[in-house]
């Protein structure tokens, strides 16, 4: 990752159980995002506990829309990640998919592994990578793994651990209104202003642009978490389990068409 970029490559960050019955306002952004109409996709299922459900969910959608190829990859153990044969799957694709699920499915199972690496490697050649809910989540370079939305603002209750990195100093949180997530992302931005926390809510997602901007697409929110002018906390001062006080957190709400600039932390509004 260059010196000063958020971003590594071509992302889509989607905030979870996005609709793949109806319109697919995310997902044909999505293909549309893809640029070619000829494409191949691979859909990794290592986040879900239905990986073949997963998987038969993705096929129908991708070859509704127009995928010449859908593969699915069900990566469940170490080995698996490793195997050159699933690996070769993906030299080819123009979209990789990471499903929902667990996040810490895919940091244990696919972290530091040639499946992960073959990601990465299809990132910087030009390749879309999209995830939806822990498949999103695990694109920070700091993920969230765990933390109660009610205990969010409680020292040491939101747990941290090293995604996959294809973002830096944004931590992503999904499902994010339905589950009233936002105590998570403050604490994140207190500990560390550096990070700017991005909830994203359900049937939403964000582009994720070379520019160092995100566009923000589908029906529900982005919430926009700063802490670049935090004056005070308590949170040095303070127990774990203790609630935190903290000063001068900028929050922004995004829809459909508007976006934020990451490296001069401004709120863009859709051009009419």
């Amino acid at each position: 990752m260059a010196a000063n970029s958020f971003f590594l490559g071509r992302l889509i960050a989607i905030g979870g159980n996005e609709d793949k019955v109806n319109e697919l306002l995310v997902l044909k952004r999505v293909v549309r995002e893809v640029g070619k109409p000829d494409y191949k996709v691979g859909v990794i299922t290592t986040a879900s506990q239905e990986p073949e459900q997963r998987g038969q969910d993705y096929q129908k959608v991708f070859t509704t829309l127009g995928a010449s190829e859908v593969k699915i990859l069900t990566i469940r153990t170490r080995a698996q990640a490793n195997d050159d044969t699933l690996v070769k799957t993906l030299e080819d694709v123009d979209l990789i998919f990471l499903t929902g699920g667990d996040q810490l499915r895919l940091t244990t199972i696919m972290g530091g592994s040639k499946i992960l690496v073959a990601i990465q490697n299809r990132l910087e050649a030009g390749a879309l990578i999209a995830g939806t809910s822990a498949g999103a989540a695990v694109f920070s370079d700091t993920m969230i793994y765990e933390g109660e939305s009610e205990e969010g603002l409680l020292k040491g209750r939101v747990l941290m651990t090293a995604g996959f990195g294809f973002v830096n100093n944004i931590v992503f949180d999904t499902h994010f209104m339905a589950r009233g997530r936002i105590g998570r992302l403050v604490q994140i931005v207190t500990t560390n202003p550096t990070c700017i926390g991005v909830g994203i809510g359900e049937d939403s997602g964000v582009i994720l642009k070379g520019d160092e901007t995100v566009e923000v697409i589908g029906t529900g929110q982005v919430i926009i978490v700063d802490g670049s002018d935090i004056a005070h906390s308590n949170i040095m001062d303070i127990k774990p389990g203790e609630p935190i006080a903290v000063e001068n957190v900028r929050i922004h709400s995004l829809v459909n068409g508007y976006g934020y600039n990451f490296k001069n932390r401004q709120f863009l509004i859709p051009s009419s």
